[in-house]
């Protein structure tokens, strides 16, 4: 049963805080009256083993993956079409449901539904947990008693969305493993390889050649101190982290991303795709192009684009501007996307033409990803080879000159 703390004045006037537990936040508040207690607030916590109250926690940001969201929708969707009502629905998929905490959260939302809620009020109530445009889309399909389709939409959208990140973790996965191991290769052979051939330098009378003496630099620095550059790389790291978690880092690194030669045209279409996607799922789905614009903008994770569709939302909500207009104006859209957008907004099928770019941008992202590992590959072979030429060469160099005063 859930566990609400809960800060409250009693009879007399004094201040009193506690926990207690209850199947909803009313049964709680009905406890508390009946005790003479008057709360001033409550959260809803969970116990922990050693007694202290925990608040709900999902992960580092309180969210759902997207295929425990598609699989929630797909389930809740099954459930609702047999003609289960929301509360027993809700309740079967939490009984079944992998996290605890995510369990205690649909014990709050089927208690808000048994209290007379809308089933888009209840999941609104967890905005960090159900996505603003889940709730939109709920909520439309609540009015227009369309809720199993959408659920079976948002099953849809969540699905792509997974399948997408999949990809991207897929594509990255491989270039980082080569990085990494041809690092490892470079640091085992400069610490350990070549201090134990640069002993037979030390007698060596001549001058050591640029090369030699770069690569006994190096090694030396490697070796005696390992310490003190592990120490400057994580410095350099928690500092661009931190800097970059600042409104003002963010958006130089926003800008950024969209002025790197191959990385803009990868960045834009993800953009794109997911912009589209969203909006064409939520406008199917009944929502209006007001809200769905300005939920589906929160999608966008780029501050430049941010910025650009709030002008489109202004745009369009107060100037009457066309869709395809107000996207050119902002000069971040591509010309097809916004003649796509405009043809949609012509034929009144604006919906399925979203839905159509958001399958090609999708196709794009993947054929993009699939020749950027191609040629990565041939790429790092040749700065792996580089470096290790290098390394060869300035020991091998020492070794001629010897060979030649020996002579």
């Amino acid at each position: 049963m859930p566990l609400f703390s809960y800060k409250a004045v009693n009879r007399e006037g004094k201040p009193e805080k506690g926990s207690l537990q209850a199947a909803s936040e009313k049964e709680a508040l009905a406890q508390l009256r009946e005790r003479g207690i008057y709360p001033l607030k409550m959260n809803l916590s969970r116990g922990s083993p050693f007694g202290w109250n925990v608040p709900i926690r999902l992960g580092s940001r309180d969210r759902l993956p997207a295929r425990e969201l598609a699989s929630f929708c797909r389930q809740l969707a099954i459930l609702l079409n047999a003609t289960i009502p929301y509360d027993k629905a809700v309740s079967m998929i939490q009984k079944e449901a992998p996290r605890e905490s995510f369990r205690t959260v649909l014990e709050q939302v089927r208690g808000r539904v048994v209290e007379g809620a809308f089933l888009a009020d209840a999941f609104g109530a967890h905005p960090k947990l159900f996505p603003a445009m889940m709730v939109n889309m709920i909520r439309s399909g609540e009015a227009s008693g369309t809720l199993v389709h959408v659920l079976e939409r948002l099953s849809d959208y969540f699905e792509n969305i997974n399948k997408l990140r999949n990809k991207l973790v897929s594509a990255l996965v491989y270039p980082l493993f080569m990085m990494v191991f041809a690092t490892g290769v470079v640091v085992f052979m400069t610490t350990y390889i070549i201090p134990k051939i640069t002993r037979l330098f030390e007698n060596f009378g001549a001058q050591l050649p640029l090369p030699t003496r770069l690569l006994i630099t190096v090694s030396d620095l490697l070796v005696n101190w390992w310490w003190l550059i592990i120490i400057l790389i994580v410095a350099l790291v928690v500092v661009t982290v931190r800097y970059v978690r600042t409104p003002r880092g963010k958006a130089r690194l926003d800008r950024l991303e969209l002025r790197l030669p191959f990385w803009k045209v990868m960045r834009q279409k993800v953009l794109l795709q997911r912009l589209s996607q969203t909006l064409g799922t939520m406008l199917k789905s009944g929502v209006d192009l007001n809200d769905a614009l300005r939920v589906s903008s929160e999608v966008l994770e780029n501050k430049v684009y941010l910025d650009g569709m709030d002008d489109v939302i202004f745009n369009v909500q107060n100037r009457g501007m066309p869709l395809a207009v107000a996207l050119r104006r902002t000069n971040l859209f591509p010309d097809d996307f916004c003649q796509m957008v405009a043809i949609g907004e012509e034929t009144a099928t604006l919906d399925q033409m979203l839905e159509n770019i958001a399958g090609r941008l999708d196709n794009e992202v993947t054929a993009t990803m699939d020749a950027a590992t191609s040629l990565f590959e041939p790429i790092l072979i040749m700065v792996v080879g580089s470096v290790v030429g290098f390394i060869v060469m300035s020991v091998m160099l020492p070794m001629l000159q010897l060979n030649q005063l020996v002579r």
